[in-house]
């Protein structure tokens, strides 16, 4: 797996094991849609491997933080951050992401990532956390099945969900 774009394209991203990372082919197509990511603050969810965020900071994002409850993603991106040299780019937590959701007390992100399992299902719970996170005019990503119908709430509208294989993504813009 490797990056797609910026200015560490083609670095090998180290995987954790028994997790499904966003495909090459899906990361590019993502960034297409949301453009320009110089000197914007992000935020991975279900980080995994950190993939979306080393793909952010690759191309230009200020910070990135990466949240998985999982041990070996910490660990992995934590590897992946200091084989790029970026540490100071990225700080990396890890914690149940709903939790963390609710206690931020940080700066608020312009672009946020969110890949849960597929059997996930608490999506709209996820959708209001992220309209606290979120700076007006933010943009998240939801990576859920497509087999699933994306979810709607009010304040955030859903401005695009394409279909990529077996996933889906939902795109969604914060409106206060």
């Amino acid at each position: 797996m490797q990056i797609t774009g910026g200015k560490f394209r083609g670095f090998k991203i180290k995987v954790p094991k028994d997790i499904r990372p966003t495909s090459a082919f899906n990361r590019k197509r993502i960034f297409d849609i949301i453009g320009d990511v110089e000197g914007l603050r992000v935020l991975d969810l279900f980080c995994g491997s950190g993939a979306l965020g080393l793909e952010a900071i690759s191309r230009g994002a200020k910070f990135c933080v990466f949240v998985d409850i999982r041990n070996e993603s910490f660990r992995v991106v934590n590897e992946n951050l200091k084989k790029l040299g970026v540490l100071d780019l990225g700080l990396v937590i890890r914690e149940d992401v709903l939790k963390f959701c609710r206690n931020w007390g940080g700066e608020r992100f312009d672009i946020i990532f969110a890949d849960p399992p597929y059997s996930w299902e608490r999506y709209e719970e996820l959708l209001e956390c992220a309209k606290n996170l979120l700076k007006e005019n933010g943009i998240f990503i939801l990576e859920l099945s497509s087999r699933i119908k994306p979810p709607e709430i009010e304040g955030i509208e859903l401005f695009k969900f394409v279909k990529g294989g077996d996933s889906a993504f939902a795109f969604y813009r914060f409106r206060p």
